[in-house]
This record gives structure tokens, C-alpha cells and sequence, in this order.
């Protein structure tokens, strides 16, 4: 596959995980012995077998049973806050029949030895404790849990398919050594937008089985009625190949929701969303229903001349985004508050006019990545004992994201 750039303590991290973490104690795809827990019902906090100190929120569907074997998500939230995304995505877990579990200890900034061993300790929970059916382990994360997520699917091995919500992939010099079912989510309002429309277009040269949904929305985990799609997506997964039977019922009632959906982008003209709504129903239904129809559909979209426009000025703005971020940047310390504060206006100015709204979602991703590198940059000046450009990135914190800025501020005093 393509070689993307890793920094050593991925590469070390990779490594670690290989050497002890979820690979080295495979399943046979068998029952384990039912835990007491109550289904039905989100457990905050539930100890590893493997290591008390480490912790997970769980659900347990409603129609778990020792009888049966159930697919399973761990997820993984860059704050370490398992519950938000198991509670959720619970009536999920309940209508299509999955456990969730989340890591209530893996989050940003830890170091490689910590993750690994929280990894580790989570997927040793899925023999002896749980019905799991250990062909269709999931993992599933958001932001830099995504990250770790990709990583686990792409280096570790021993997981079904990779939910990638707001990142994509770890850079890497390594190859990787498996090729997990992969679908990822981000929203028209977050920074890392164009980074997972790349990340799809390499995927599509390597041959992966993959998806990509775009949603409105901004950095942050999808709402339930988006990460539907995630869970269909598996489900599809699974019956192409023959790990479950397959739903005619449930393939028919999404092409038809699909179509709905494409017809609208025709009466509104947006054939850049056609064109990628499409594509998916193309990725989702392929082997399970008949697709030439909608490829010769997808082939008159990709020539007509409205998508030629249309893609020509995305790919213009794409890298116009690219070359603001890499300013912003550059310029975070050499720059002056008065210069930031006039930058910052003229985005708020752009997206309070709103006469472009791809102009506005450029300059909301813009804020937000801003907001991101001013809170990366003044929790690694502080860590130096580097008062001054703490305070200067600081400053620049505030006046794109007072809120957070003030819950770091907060957080610091503790």
C-alpha cells in the first residue's frame, strides 16, 4: 500500500501493539461464558480481567443472550470518555444486535507504553467474559481515537472493520499488514475533512473495501441517525462475507433510501454529492445486489459537464484550504494577537455574510483547526516551563474558542 509519513512513536507504538496486544490471543470465533451483567443497560465502568486499572463502559443489547454471539465495538473517544460514545450509539446496539464497549482510558497525549497496555487489556476482554462473536470485532473512534482505531485494524490484525470519525489514519513508513473493511465519517464543517477525502481516494488505489460519508456537521462524534450508516455498513460487510445470512429486506430498504437521496442532489444540482452518494451505494451493495445500473449512472454523473465544473472548484478550494492551514501554522507565533484578531474577524465576518455556503464551511473548518493547533501548542509550551508563548497561544486560544480555551485554562488550575 502507500507509504505515508509516521512519527517514531506511532512506528514504536505499532510495534508494541504487535508484540503483545489483542493479536497474541486469538479466538476461534466460539461463545465465551455469559458475564452477569445487565443488558439493556449502560455500565459506566467495568474493570479489564487483565488489568483492574483499566476500565470501559459497556451495553449489552437487549436481546443479549449466552445462546447467541454477538458482534462487537470498542470504542475509542480522544478524551477518554467511554460512555459518551456507548451511550450514544445504545439503540443502535439494540436495534442491530451489537456490544459496546468503550475505553474510559485511552485518550490524547498518553504515551506509547500506557495505550498499549490500555489496548491490550481491552481486548483481552473478549474471550471468558462475553457472548462475542470474535469474527466481527469492530473498532471504532473519533479524532485521535481514530487514529488509534486505524491502527489497531491496519497493524494489529485480529478486527472485522475500522469506524474512523473525524481522522483517518496513522502516517506510516511500515506497510500495513491487514486490509480491515474500513468507513469513515466527517463533517462539511471539520478540519480534517479533506484529509479523509484523500485518505478515500488512496484507499480506492489500494484496493481496500471501503466507504466514506460527508455529513453536516462539524468536529465531533456523528449523531446516531449518521452512524446508522456504520452499522449497516458491518452488517453488509459480514454477509458478503457469508459470516451472516443475508437481508434482502434490509439491502432493499437502503437502496431504496439511497435513490431518495441521489434524487435529490439531481433536483438541487449538486452533482458532487450525487456523484459521492452514488459511490457509496456502488461500495455498500456491491456482491449483494445487482450494480451495473448504477455504475453506467455514475460514468454519465463523472462526464457530464456540470460534475467537471463542480470538481475543478472543489479541488480549487481544497487546496486553497490546504495553503490557509499551512499559514496559520507558520504563523501562530510569529504573528502579533492584533493580526490574529484581524484574521479571526474576517472569518467570522465571511461566515456571519454567508453568501457562499462553501466559503462558510471552509472558514468554520478553518476555526476549528486553529482551535486544535492553539491548545496542541500551548499545552507543549507549558509543559517547557515557556510562560510566554504560553500565554501567547493562549491569547490566540481564546479568541477562536473561548469556551475550550477557558476549560483548558480551568482544567490547569486543578
Amino acid at each position: 500500500m502507500n507509504r505515508l509519513l509516521l512519527t517514531p512513536l506511532w512506528i514504536f507504538l505499532a510495534v508494541f501493539m504487535l508484540s503483545c496486544g489483542p493479536g497474541s490471543s486469538k479466538t476461534n470465533g466460539h461463545a465465551s461464558s455469559v458475564s452477569p451483567m445487565e443488558k439493556g443497560k449502560v455500565i459506566p465502568r467495568v474493570t479489564c480481567q487483565r488489568d483492574y486499572s483499566v476500565s470501559y463502559a459497556l451495553y449489552l443489547p437487549k436481546a443479549y443472550s449466552a445462546a447467541l454471539r454477538f458482534p462487537l465495538i470498542i470504542a475509542f473517544d480522544p478524551q477518554g470518555n467511554g460512555r459518551l460514545p456507548v451511550d450514544k450509539y445504545k439503540d443502535l446496539a439494540d436495534k442491530y444486535g451489537y456490544i459496546l464497549m468503550g475505553s474510559n482510558d485511552s485518550k490524547n497525549g498518553l504515551d506509547m507504553n500506557t495505550t498499549g497496555a490500555i489496548i491490550d487489556a481491552l481486548f483481552g476482554e473478549k474471550t471468558g467474559k462475553y457472548s462475542i462473536d470474535s469474527t466481527r470485532i469492530y473498532v471504532l473512534g473519533f479524532s485521535g481515537g481514530a487514529r488509534i482505531a486505524s491502527m489497531i485494524g491496519l497493524f494489529q490484525g485480529g478486527v472485522a472493520g475500522v469506524i474512523g470519525c473525524g481522522a483517518g489514519f496513522p502516517s506510516t513508513t511500515q506497510q500495513a499488514s491487514f486490509k480491515p473493511d474500513y468507513i469513515s465519517f466527517a463533517g462539511n464543517a471539520d478540519f480534517n475533512m479533506n484529509e479523509l477525502i484523500n485518505l478515500d481516494r488512496k484507499l480506492d488505489e489500494e484496493n481496500f473495501t471501503h466507504a466514506s460519508i460527508l455529513f453536516n456537521g462539524k468536529h465531533a462524534w456523528p449523531p446516531a441517525d449518521i452512524m446508522e450508516n456504520a452499522f449497516i455498513w458491518s452488517e453488509f460487510c459480514a454477509m458478503r462475507k457469508g459470516f451472516i445470512r443475508k437481508n434482502d429486506s434490509m439491502i432493499n430498504n437502503f437502496i431504496h433510501s439511497q435513490k431518495s437521496i441521489i434524487e435529490k442532489d439531481k433536483e438541487t444540482k449538486d452533482a458532487i454529492a450525487e456523484n459521492n452518494h452514488l459511490i457509496n451505494l456502488i461500495r455498500f451493495t456491491n456482491g449483494l445486489s445487482p450494480v451495473d445500473d448504477l455504475k453506467k449512472s455514475l460514468n454519465n454523473i463523472e462526464n457530464s459537464p456540470l460534475y467537471k465544473i463542480q470538481e475543478k472548484q472543489s479541488q480549487q478550494l481544497i487546496a486553497k484550504e490546504m495553503a490557509e492551514q499551512q499559514s496559520l501554522s507558520e504563523n501562530f507565533f510569529p504573528k502579533e494577537i492584533s493580526w490574529w484578531k484581524r484574521k479571526l474577524s474576517n472569518y467570522d465576518l465571511r461566515i456571519k455574510k454567508g453568501k457562499d455556503s462553501t466559503d462558510v464551511r471552509m472558514c468554520q473548518r478553518l476555526k476549528s483547526f486553529l482551535s486544535l493547533i492553539s491548545y496542541m501548542n500551548y499545552n507543549r509550551v507549558l509543559s517547557s516551563n515557556d510562560t510566554i508563548a504560553a500565554k501567547h497561544a493562549m491569547d490566540i486560544y481564546e479568541i477562536v474558542d473561548p469556551e475550550n480555551a477557558a476549560s483548558t485554562k480551568a482544567d490547569k488550575r486543578k
